[in-house]
């Protein structure tokens, strides 16, 4: 039985793979990284940023606009690859949003964030 997810392999989470309305799990931020990421209705590979989650197989490419909506809930906008590390996301499927090709479909939109829960501290002795 093949079914239509399989013609695909990207190794990163598609909007278009979820009905609109979906609010995915929450997942906590494993690391983010630098990748080429081929970009709709261009020839050329984009560096972006990707988030990756503690058990999950697929990387989120990080677009302006969920990452400006992680930053201001967990009010921390510089370096991402350290900070964010350990903080859970939920994101959620919108419809009918224009994509920079032109078109119009599902994107990610920030559903709620929260920071990592710092270690507790231990009383001193």
């Amino acid at each position: 039985m093949i079914n239509l997810a399989d013609l695909g392999n990207s190794p990163y989470l598609a909007s278009d793979d979820y009905a609109a309305g979906t609010i995915l799990p929450a997942v906590v931020i494993a690391r983010i990284d630098m990748q080429e990421v081929a970009a709709p209705g261009k020839s050329k590979k984009d560096n972006k940023a990707v988030a990756w989650f503690i058990g999950a197989t697929k990387g989120y490419v990080l677009t302006k606009n969920v990452g400006r909506a992680i930053a201001k809930k967990l009010g921390v906008a510089k370096n991402i690859d350290k900070t964010w590390i350990g903080a859970t996301i939920q994101l959620m499927v919108v419809a009918d949003i224009r994509r920079p090709d032109g078109t119009r479909g599902n994107a990610f939109r920030l559903h709620d964030a929260k920071a990592a829960e710092s270690p507790a501290q231990e009383a001193a002795p």
